[in-house]
């Protein structure tokens, strides 16, 4: 079984693999393939945001049959007693929360224009996929980290600035951590059929630009014992 290891950028390629010994990092949108553990695994730079995160992780669906999908990767946290800098959150969910109809000092509304992103085996998906980190992880033989936090996960294709301007913080109830791909690839491997799993680890809290409320090295560090761990 091939499993599909995918991260947004080459910086956290280098974080996540390299300590392991995986091949250089390929250009966004391009795998590599690694043999390790006696397993293949496909190695993928989607780019950056949903929309390079979709089309690369849809391209390579499309190619061929995958065992499975992982996203590994860094985001902000909503809150940082519950998801602290450096913490490891297992996606339980992902919403978009871009998608719907906009009204003025209203969020967005995913129903309001009267039809979902897609429908697949006849329910349809607005704003929201669940995931089961834990039966993803079986069924790719592979087990989540220990430590790792559950938690609701949100995909935005604007990071914000400050807490006000967060997309995701409109919605209720609040997600535990705010990214730019993961809604693209769960989705992607819904429509495939394909399991998926998203790790991350906590980078800053969302909408904060002071230094205090940054740990870059530190979840970078934290991407690479990830990998590890589940690659163990």
């Amino acid at each position: 079984m091939t499993v599909c290891l995918a991260v947004a950028t080459a910086k956290e390629y280098r974080a996540a693999f390299g300590p392991l010994g995986a091949p250089a990092a390929p250009a966004a949108g391009a795998t590599v393939t690694w043999r390790r553990g006696g397993r293949d695994w496909r190695l993928l730079v989607t780019g950056v945001g949903p929309v390079a995160a979709g089309v690369s992780l849809g391209r390579l669906l499309g190619a061929g049959s995958m065992g499975g999908v992982v996203n590994l990767g860094l985001a902000g946290s909503f809150d940082l007693a519950g998801a602290p800098l450096g913490a490891l959150v297992a996606a339980t969910a992902e919403t978009f929360p871009e998608y719907g109809l906009r009204q003025e000092g209203k969020p967005p509304d995913p129903k309001g224009l009267g039809f979902p992103q897609i429908t697949l085996a006849g329910e349809p998906i607005y704003d929201r996929v669940a995931l089961d980190p834990d039966a993803a992880a079986r069924a790719m033989g592979l087990t989540v980290p220990d430590g790792a936090l559950p938690g609701a996960c949100a995909t935005v294709a604007t990071v914000a600035a400050e807490p006000a301007r967060s997309a995701a913080a409109t919605h209720t109830p609040l997600p535990l951590i705010e990214n730019m791909e993961g809604f693209a690839l769960a989705l992607a491997c819904a429509l495939a059929g394909t399991p998926f799993l998203e790790l991350r680890t906590v980078s800053n809290r969302v909408g904060a630009r002071p230094p205090r409320d940054w740990d870059l090295a530190g979840a970078l560090a934290g991407l690479a014992r990830t990998a590890a761990q589940l690659l163990a």
